[in-house]
């Protein structure tokens, strides 16, 4: 199966199903989110989430069959265990705005920082201008005092895939 890069979400290789678009609200004390997600260019459907805590849901579009896509759902796995429609909706969104970042940063030759905890746990902490060398990527662990949680791992992405600021491949 293959494993989406910023997520790590393994799919099956078909039916693919991808988010298209995501609108964010930032709010005081919540951030709503609708997102429109797509088959083969079709829309199927929206997640949404009101940002009150409640799980991220799935509404089909038109005459798509929820049960389609429940069949992806069961086949999908995190870290090699299932995983609920919710969370892969989640997941989901996660791997198109990070994408959407990282394209942005391109834009400018920066790129996004994250940082990978002991237990798994990734946060995107930052950008740094695309290291070109081994001695670029050192060094811009060095002055930025990485990594930012005491024993995390911190990882650029190199246009292909995360891998170690302070050299070697991530994943």
């Amino acid at each position: 199966m293959p494993t989406l890069p910023h997520t790590r979400l393994q799919t099956p290789d078909q039916p693919r199903y991808e988010v298209t678009s995501c609108q964010e609200l930032t709010l005081l004390r919540a951030t709503p989110f609708l997102a429109v997600l797509s088959h083969g260019g079709r829309k199927i459907g929206s997640a949404q989430n009101y940002g009150d805590g409640d799980a991220t849901e799935f509404v089909p579009h038109g005459d798509f069959d929820l049960a389609d896509f429940a069949r992806f759902a069961d086949a999908c796995r995190l870290d090699g265990q299932p995983v609920s429609l919710s969370l892969l909706l989640d997941l989901l969104i996660e791997e198109f705005n990070v994408s959407r970042s990282l394209r942005a940063q391109a834009l400018q030759g920066r790129t996004l920082l994250r940082e990978v905890g002991r237990d798994g746990t990734v946060t995107i902490s930052g950008t740094i201008p695309m290291p070109a060398t081994a001695d670029d990527r050192r060094r811009a662990h060095a002055a930025l005092g990485l990594p930012l949680t005491a024993g995390a791992a911190t990882q650029f992405w190199n246009g292909n895939c995360w891998e170690h600021l302070a050299g070697g491949s991530a994943a």
